[in-house]
């Protein structure tokens, strides 16, 4: 299989663009208490998911699934991603609604816990950012 590095060398930027902007509408509806708690939550999962798939892939690597877990231990293998992602990585699970033949009800994070998780989307950003070099403009 022919596989075109230059795709994915500039696919990353993609993802990032998109994280940003998912992370952006998160922040701004957590801090303007708009949208519901599930929504907000939803969004801080896809700024993340979009975070680490562009570290992933401006290194030339598909991550295999997209799920958080997995990609943060893509992440660790590969790449120098701090430890203390590991606990916000397990605590965002808590919250995942999985695809199952039995029919789960959704957990809705209360405001201290969506609070947790803008931080650490918050976190994941600037590492994201230092990691790959972006320059950032201030929000």
């Amino acid at each position: 299989m022919d596989v075109n590095f230059k795709i994915y060398n500039m696919e990353w930027e993609s993802y990032y663009l998109e994280a940003a902007d998912y992370y952006k509408t998160a922040l701004g509806a957590a801090q303007k208490k708009r949208l519901g708690n599930l929504v907000i939550y939803n969004l801080v999962a896809m700024s993340i998911e979009n975070y680490m798939t562009s570290v992933l892939m401006k290194s030339n690597f598909i991550p295999e699934h997209s799920s958080i877990s997995s990609m943060y231990r893509e992440l660790k293998k590969n790449h120098n991603a701090p430890e203390e992602f590991h606990a916000e990585v397990r605590f965002m699970n808590r919250f995942m609604n999985f695809c199952s033949l039995e029919p789960t009800p959704a957990i809705v994070p209360t405001n201290q816990e969506i609070n947790r998780m803008v931080s650490f989307a918050t976190s994941l950003k600037d590492w994201t950012s230092e990691y790959l070099e972006v320059e950032t403009k201030a929000s």
